[in-house]
């Protein structure tokens, strides 16, 4: 049958077509349909486009030859690799290769087939598969070129074969490659092993640290009963030596009792150190986190801290020396744990040390560092048990039949304030002979950056803090009370001569704190929680104003006072000051009665306890009835309608917006509507008019802020 594109032959007896094109020899191709006739018994006639063509029945068509499957052109992630090449995983030649062996990471490549048919190109097709990894295998199509992308580590088979054309079911030629893909190295079966072996370790952890928490739940319920106890214990031990010592002093008995009365009162302050020691336990962690520093110089502060022990060595006919190789050296710690340092390595220096011995202190400056060295003729520690020094309750065992009480915690709470400190302790015992302890430190203050930065201590705070910060056995001596109840200043001045001028001449009257910078100042309010700031404007860091305008933009200090200093005294910087919430604005240079005044002034505008509430800006609050109480009358609210009123009083004539009063309330995730600010407005002005007041005043299109008059 004649066709466009050449002469198309079926067999009756092999029931199958055959083409014969121009790529098999055909000279024209070009015949009409219908056109063929049989001229005679061995000649056939089709008419095309170019005339009429006479074919002899038993012509032969040329059978078409095909080469065998070749493979070439082998790339990985799309770069060729040739065998030799470094990192290749080709051997040989990739047409000359039965097994394939990829890394995890070469598992994206490609290659190229062929067949060579010179007489019938287009009759070849290419299709293909990978067993394990593919079900079915490709289209067939002249496309010779073979992509796999992202195969899985495994073991595949990729089988390759050419298609007829004619007959898409015959198949010309298979080849098949094994291809190999290692798994990476986390996913090896090593790297199971230890997985395995892991999860196994992990377990055993967990176990072991829900045993160890299990253990220390024990041990600090054990503890805590034994601090509740030690608090118990204390009242009637006060009340036991409070009569004692009345006794004693007064001369109520009779001369013979006296010494079994001093008798007595001994052992009565010596129960009260061993519960006090007991509630010092408790406290190290706390005691130990944070340090708040100052510059001092060390002679000085060395000279108070002994002073306070001479006595004792004195009593004990120690021989008790301080010295030191320098006149005069500056250096930085926290003077309350500096001096509970101290205290404790002194403490035990002079404790176990005999009658006639000698306790000797040394302070040096050597190079970049500071130490301190205590040096006795004491009892020694076992050379056995140094290395249990720093823990907990640790105890020589040749103290056990010593008449002198300890708990053990000292030197556990000096290890942890030493390496607070960034320093170094070392200690050098031999039994029977003495013991040097030496505490080393950095200079200067770079390495404290975690510290907060103080106001120095004066002498009468230093020697208290070493007499009452400590947790040895010494006698304690008398120190002067701390007076809790005066109201706080926080003093922010970035000039050490003026600060520690206002901080002394403000002390008498006031509990003050103090700092070079605002942001310091931000982290010690949070803490220090002062009833009046008074700061610089110029200062490094954060600057007064913006101190300022942050103190008044937070609700929860928001009513805390802010008094100004600044050398620029224009009516310009004053309003500014002004503007950004300052309560007062005073020019350097300025009397020292001027400031007092006006933090006087701006204390009584602020909040001061009240046996009934608390008063702010002339109105006594009082939480527990969520009441307000005037001059005339007393309104009582809501829970939220107090708290609306209180932050409005606090802030008297700022404005506060719907939302901001909303995000005072509730939480993020509250359910109420905005709209309830409203009512609750709405709410709080028809209680004040029973008084006749209308305090709360609307800012059309702002909010609301508090405006009586």
């Amino acid at each position: 049958m004649g066709t466009e594109n050449g002469i198309t032959i079926y067999s009756p007896k092999d029931h199958f077509f055959r083409n014969w094109t121009r790529e098999q020899g055909l000279m024209s191709v070009n015949f009409n349909a219908g056109s063929a006739t049989t001229y005679s018994n061995s000649t056939l006639v089709f008419g095309g486009n170019d005339g009429a063509v006479k074919f002899p029945t038993d012509i032969e068509i040329p059978e078409p030859y095909y080469s065998r499957l070749l493979l070439r052109d082998f790339m990985i992630a799309y770069h060729p690799v040739y065998p030799g090449d470094d990192g290749s995983p080709l051997k040989k030649d990739i047409n000359e290769t039965d097994c394939l062996e990829l890394a995890y990471g070469q598992n994206t490549f490609s290659l190229d087939v062929a067949s060579i048919n010179y007489d019938y190109p287009s009759n070849i097709l290419y299709s293909w598969k990978i067993d394990g990894y593919h079900k079915e295998w490709t289209r067939p199509s002249q496309d010779n070129r073979i992509v796999v992308r992202n195969l899985p580590p495994g073991s595949y088979t990729l089988q390759i074969r050419t298609v007829s054309n004619e007959e898409k079911y015959k198949t010309y030629e298979t080849r098949s490659i094994q291809i190999i893909i290692t798994p990476p190295v986390w996913a090896s079966m090593w790297a199971m092993v230890g997985y395995a072996i892991l999860v196994v370790l992990i377990m055993i952890i967990i176990f072991r640290v829900i045993m160890l928490h299990k253990q220390k739940k024990i041990s600090d319920e054990k503890t805590r009963f034994f601090i509740n106890t030690a608090h118990d214990i204390r009242t009637p031990l006060t009340l036991i030596k409070a009569p004692l010592e009345e006794v004693v002093e007064n001369h109520m008995v009779a001369e013979k009792a006296l010494p079994h009365m001093n008798m007595a009162l001994k052992n009565v302050n010596t129960l009260l150190q061993l519960t006090t020691n007991l509630i010092n336990f408790e406290r190290i962690d706390v005691y130990s986190s944070t340090l708040y520093v100052s510059e001092y110089e060390l002679n000085s502060y060395m000279n108070d801290v002994c002073a306070t022990f001479r006595k004792y060595a004195e009593m004990k006919r120690v021989r008790f020396v301080y010295e030191s190789n320098f006149d005069y050296l500056n250096v930085w710690f926290d003077s309350d744990k500096m001096g509970s340092i101290l205290k404790n390595i002194l403490s035990n220096a002079l404790k176990y040390t005999p009658e006639n011995g000698s306790v000797c202190i040394c302070a040096c400056e050597e190079g970049n560092t500071w130490s301190i060295e205590v040096k006795d003729t004491g009892i020694g520690i076992p050379s056995s048990e140094q290395k249990k020094l720093f823990r907990n309750c640790f105890r020589g065992s040749n103290v056990v039949n010593l008449k002198v009480t300890g708990s053990g915690i000292g030197l556990m709470l000096v290890y942890k304030l030493v390496k607070l400190h960034k320093g170094k302790i070392h200690i050098q015992s031999v039994e029977h002979q003495g013991t040097c302890v030496q505490i080393t430190f950095p200079k200067g203050n770079t390495h404290l950056h975690k510290a907060k930065f103080i106001s120095p201590k004066t002498p009468n705070e230093r020697m208290d803090a070493v007499v009452l910060g400590g947790t040895s056995d010494l006698p304690v001596l008398e120190a002067p009370q701390i007076k809790t109840s005066l109201q706080r200043i926080l003093v922010v001045e970035d000039n050490d001569d003026l600060r520690n001028y206002l901080v002394d001449m403000l002390m008498a009257g006031y509990n003050i704190q103090s700092c070079s910078n605002g942001k310091d100042a931000l982290v010690i309010i949070k803490e220090f929680n002062p009833d009046l700031v008074i700061s610089d404007i110029m200062m490094p860091e954060m600057g007064g104003d913006e101190l300022c305008a942050t103190i008044k933009g937070d609700l929860e200090m928001s009513h805390i006072p802010v008094v100004l200093l600044t050398a620029l005294g224009d009516e310009k910087h004053m309003l500014e000051g002004l503007e950004i919430g300052a309560d007062a604005y005073i020019t350097k240079p300025f009397s020292i009665r001027e400031l007092v005044a006006r933090v006087k002034v701006a204390l009584r505008r602020s909040l001061k306890n009240e046996s009934n509430g608390i008063l702010i800006n002339g109105l006594v609050f009082n939480q527990d009835s969520n009441s307000i109480k005037l001059d005339n009358g007393e309104i009582l609210l809501t829970k939220n309608e107090f708290r609306i009123c209180k932050i409005l009083v606090q802030n008297s004539g700022k404005i506060f917006s719907k939302n901001e009063l909303y995000e005072y309330l509730y939480d993020l995730d509250a359910n109420a509507q905005l709209r309830t600010i409203t009512e609750f407005i709405y709410s709080i002005r028809k209680k004040f008019k029973t008084l006749g007041l209308d305090p709360i005043k609307t800012i059309w299109g702002i909010g609301y802020k508090w405006d009586i008059k």
